[in-house]
Order: C-alpha cells, then structure tokens, then sequence
C-alpha cells in the first residue's frame, strides 16, 4: 500500500493488537486469475514468533479454491477510521482529509476441509468472539451441525510480511486547533479510538 514514512508503524505488538480487535478483515487473492476479495471474521494469533491468521468462508465462496491454486494472499485489517475537518486547523490553506489505521498482512494460505481442522478453526472463533456461545455450540443437532461443517471450508494464512499504516495526523501536529483532541473524545466510537491511539502514541496529551 501507498505508506508515507511518517505514518509507517512497524511495532509488530501493535499491528497484531489491531488485526485481533477489528476482526472483520478483507480477503484478497487469486482466483482463475482475477483478483477476489471475501469479507470475513478471522482470528490472528502469534505461536512462536509467527503470527497465523484462521477463519473459513462458505464452501460455496470460489474462493479456497483459488487459494488451493495460488496460495499466497493478502489480508487487509481496517482499523479505527474518522473525517477530519479542515476547520479544526489552525492554518486556513487546508483541505478535509481522513485519519485511520490499516494493517495489511501478506502470506501463504492453506486450505482445510476436514471436519476436524474445521471445529479447531470454529472454537479458536468462538473463543475469540463470543465464549458464552460455546455451549450452546457443542450442544447443536448432530446432524444439523454436520450440515454446517460441510457448507465451510477452513483456512490458515501464515503471515509473511506486516505493512502497518496509522495515519493519525502526527504531521499536522502543529497545526492543531486545542478543540480537535475534545473533538475526538466526544464523537462517536472511530473518533474516540483515534483518539486513544493519539494519546497512547505521545502525539497528544493523556486526559483525566
């Protein structure tokens, strides 16, 4: 992706605290040799220096059999995202723009279609998601949920490179108008994540 330096984010802790909050990732890849995206809760985790990403589309989604034919994907995490408004500078020569945070992760996928892979991948989900859930899933209809198992396919996506972009307004910082940080804090949740980002980076001052 375009990454300017100076909203360039390398910490691997952070861009990994991102894609295991914003969970909602985009898929893109390969398929019959076109690009293809797919929309899709995954998990990332982080075993022994390597971070792997997991999640499963519909066995009816092209998709994992692109994947099985040209394995090497990019998964794209959209972080916190909000308008800035050119008022909220000090100077007059500007114009609106949009902070955010992104986190792209290339690797290599490989697909699973066992039903064991499969429940691994389902569990991790739920765990990560929603645990109060899991019992009312092991207690699911056997057969019903055999039918469920084979409408999906699993993946895993090991991660080959990290581009992490948290364009925050750090080069602007000069310019602020004292109101932009309250501004933030009292918007809606994109705005008072930015906000947190900002504080917690040192580019604008903690609150009470």
């Amino acid at each position: 992706m375009y990454l300017p330096k100076h909203f360039e984010q390398n910490d691997p802790a952070l861009l990994l605290e991102v894609m295991r909050q914003y969970t909602f990732a985009t898929l893109v890849s390969l398929v019959d040799g076109a690009q293809f995206a797919t929309h899709v809760p995954v998990v990332a985790s982080e075993v022994d220096g390597i971070i792997e990403i997991n999640g499963h589309v519909a066995r009816a989604n092209a998709h994992w059999r692109g994947m099985q034919s040209s394995p090497e994907v990019l998964m794209i995490f959209h972080g916190p995202h909000a308008y800035i408004s050119p008022t909220h500078y000090t100077q007059q020569n500007r114009v609106p723009t949009w902070n955010y945070i992104a986190v792209h992760a290339s690797g290599t996928a490989t697909v699973h279609e066992t039903d064991a892979a499969k429940l691994a991948i389902l569990a991790e989900s739920i765990g990560h998601h929603e645990p109060a859930y899991r019992a009312q899933f092991d207690a699911l209809d056997a057969q019903f949920r055999a039918a469920m198992l084979h409408a999906i396919v699993g993946f895993t996506i090991q991660v080959e490179q990290l581009q992490g972009k948290f364009k925050l307004g750090q080069h602007r910082l000069a310019d602020d108008k004292p109101e932009l940080q309250a501004w933030h804090e009292a918007g809606g949740e994109n705005e008072q994540a930015i906000a947190s980002w900002m504080q917690r980076l040192g580019y604008w001052p903690q609150t009470a």
